[in-house]
């Protein structure tokens, strides 16, 4: 079987295609055939080795995917042949069994139903966002009905899982772009308001928008020196999330406004949530249902081929796409 992979680090040249064989499941394992694979800023950075995970020298590729059952170990009982399913990001051995290929084989205690109403195509390219904004914006922050929720790279995958989320659950979306053809692109997921950064003053905007109440919640993938005025149109109490470094540029952080208001600045990634069995499965439930419900749908900006691998990898790291890019083995 086919599967993406790279030597060394490097920009989307070093990807590859190779044949590999197919691995066999073990036990407490299922083999899985790739229908699609979403590709996340993580396969750039892993690839760069920028990323929290760093590739041993050779490696496969892709942190999600989705796909049929072929085949199950002799002590699972969770799935069965034919079943459509896909592996939660990030929760499996990327380095030999990447979801960018024909076939990957994982731990069965970390596959899920594809819901009925998600498509084979589709099915790998809904979980990391998903999980992402859920974990963030409901398990730790709560969003509710008139809360400000500030959206920073709002056409990013997790930018608009973000916005339909706060939709869902009736809090105001404030989505911010540095791109007008991106403004216009945002409209159709109808966020309270759409800030071009470039060109739009930030702090006044929100204050203006707002009416000087400021954001309760701010998910932030950038990070850098605007996070010091996501502190200052942050209200009293508020939650600066950090999930990203966009922007690598030091950031000076001015302590006066977060201690007055008593800002809460939190790093966040989806670890801890996928490590513990209990949180997982509260997550797993409330997404499925949410996507059930239509509250969340899959956002594809394109599909590549495997063979396009290189292809799909620049696109990523163009920064022109509108939600996800996916690969079809």
């Amino acid at each position: 079987m086919r599967a993406a992979f790279f030597t060394g680090l490097g920009d989307p040249s070093i990807m590859t295609v190779i044949d590999v064989p197919a691995r066999d499941p073990g036990p407490g394992e299922v083999q899985i055939r790739v229908t699609s694979a979403g590709l996340n800023r993580a396969d750039a950075n892993y690839r760069r080795g920028k990323y929290l995970l760093r590739s041993p020298g050779q490696s496969r590729s892709g942190f999600e995917g989705a796909g049929i059952v072929t085949a199950v170990g002799s002590a699972v009982s969770s799935c069965r042949l034919g079943d459509r399913v896909a592996v939660l990001p990030s929760s499996f051995d990327v380095v030999h069994d990447g979801s960018c290929a024909e076939s990957m084989t994982v731990a069965a205690d970390v596959v899920v139903p594809t819901p009925a109403n998600v498509d084979d195509r589709d099915a790998g390219s809904i979980w990391m966002q998903c999980l992402t904004a859920w974990g963030a914006l409901v398990e730790i922050a709560a969003i509710g009905p008139g809360d400000w929720v500030i959206v920073p790279a709002a056409s990013s995958s997790v930018g608009i899982a973000s916005m339909q989320l706060c939709r869902a659950r009736g809090a105001r979306v404030i989505a911010t772009t540095t791109s007008p053809d991106k403004v216009e692109a945002l409209r159709r997921f109808a966020p309270a308001a759409i800030i071009d950064t470039r060109t739009e003053l930030y702090v006044e905007r929100v204050q203006e928008i707002t009416g000087g109440q400021g954001a309760r919640v701010i998910f932030d993938p950038i990070y850098g020196p605007i996070v010091n005025d996501h502190i200052r149109v942050a209200c009293r109490e508020a939650i600066v999330f950090v999930y990203g470094a966009l922007d690598v540029t030091p950031l000076t952080l001015g302590l006066g406004g977060m201690l007055r208001k008593q800002i809460r600045l939190q790093g966040y990634t989806l670890a801890p949530l996928l490590g513990d069995p209990a949180r997982r499965a509260r997550a797993v439930a409330a997404v499925t249902a949410l996507l059930e419900r239509g509250d969340f749908t899959p956002v594809v900006d394109s599909y590549f081929p495997l063979e396009r691998i290189q292809d799909a990898h620049r696109h990523l790291e163009s920064n022109r796409q509108i939600g996800k890019i996916v690969v079809t083995p």
